[in-house]
């Protein structure tokens, strides 16, 4: 069985699907007929930056139409957040979706997007290279080959596995092509909706840190800003980066909450282990874990390059310290 366009609107299949349709770009934006596609398409775009696209029944056609009119509305835009950020939902809903999937129905999504695995049982064999196509930005130490069981050089994976990685791949190929070049007048006629979208935009971003309190922002050392705006923007950190972020806020007073809520723009976010290991460094096991030294940091890499301020502390809190009593005096 071959899958759905329309649940899939990324796959190769969905635009052949467009193109049968025969519709303009001209008629979609304009036709009366077509208003449930700009709104679909809209909705999209605004649940994207919200956090999540709804799933919510919508007709076929709708559905499929919905996805090249989003795309264009994010590209007259042309905003690297935001791109980020409409990828990032398009294949969680796609990563929604695989789940209700029967585990044959995945294969044919899995060749649309250049993955060929081989069904063994309950089991995926998939050889390596195509693993690491998929697992490359995925930063959970059980992705790592070296972590896998590789034979003959194909690596097993589980159902869910496989629509994971197939999520991934899905969101490289959201993010392929964009901002796509659109001539002026097709964004004047977007007007409406980017209107609409960028105002949002403009609210998301001005509380990109959500609700520091007493927390001084502008007193973090650039390491720590370096990893909330690639939180922000929907990167995937590092390991090593994420325990110096999170370790960094709970210990300058950010609550547990607060810091799970900022995690949940990353591609691999599970609330549930992510508030596990936030509490976790937060002490509720009983330690209460500080970041990393500067000396530390660099060693992983994790150091955008120095400040003035830098290079007279040796720790990130150090440097909170002194930049917020430095601002306090100012006031």
């Amino acid at each position: 069985m071959s899958h759905n366009g329309s649940d899939y609107p990324f796959t190769r299949q969905a635009a052949d699907q467009v193109r049968e349709t025969g519709y303009s770009i001209e008629a979609l934006l304009e036709r009366r007929g077509f208003q449930p596609v700009r709104k679909r398409a809209l909705e999209r775009v605004l649940g994207a930056i919200g956090g999540a696209i709804p799933d919510q029944p919508v007709h076929p056609v709708a559905e499929l139409l919905s996805y090249p009119l989003a795309r264009l509305m994010v590209s007259c835009l042309d905003d690297d957040f935001l791109t980020r950020r409409y990828a990032l939902a398009e294949a969680k809903l796609a990563g929604r979706r695989m789940k209700k999937e029967d585990a044959a129905d995945l294969i044919p999504l899995a060749q649309d997007l250049d993955i060929h695995p081989v069904r063994r049982r309950d089991l995926f064999e998939l050889h390596f290279a195509e693993y690491l196509k998929a697992a490359h930005r995925m930063r959970s130490p059980k992705w790592k080959l070296v972590n896998r069981g590789l034979r003959k050089g194909k690596v097993t994976v589980t159902q869910d596995e496989l629509a994971r990685l197939l999520e991934e791949r899905a969101r490289m190929r959201v993010m392929r092509g964009l901002p796509l070049s659109v001539p002026e007048d097709i964004c004047r006629q977007l007007a409406d909706y980017t209107r609409e979208i960028g105002a949002e935009l403009v609210a998301i971003k001005a509380d990109r840190f959500p609700d520091l309190g007493e927390v001084a922002e502008e007193a973090f050392p650039p390491c720590i800003r370096t990893f909330l705006s690639q939180v922000t923007e929907g990167v995937n950190l590092a390991h090593t980066a994420r325990f110096a972020l999170t370790s960094f806020l709970i210990n300058v007073g950010m609550s547990v909450d607060d810091v799970v809520a900022l995690f949940n723009t990353s591609p691999d976010f599970d609330e549930e282990k992510t508030r596990y290991q936030v509490d976790h460094i937060s002490g509720k096991g009983g330690t209460k874990y500080t970041p990393p030294s500067c000396a530390t940091m660099a060693t992983y890499g994790n150091c955008p390059g120095e400040d003035d301020l830098c290079r007279r502390v040796s720790h990130p809190l150090s440097y909170y310290q002194k930049q917020a009593r430095t601002k306090l005096k100012k006031s």
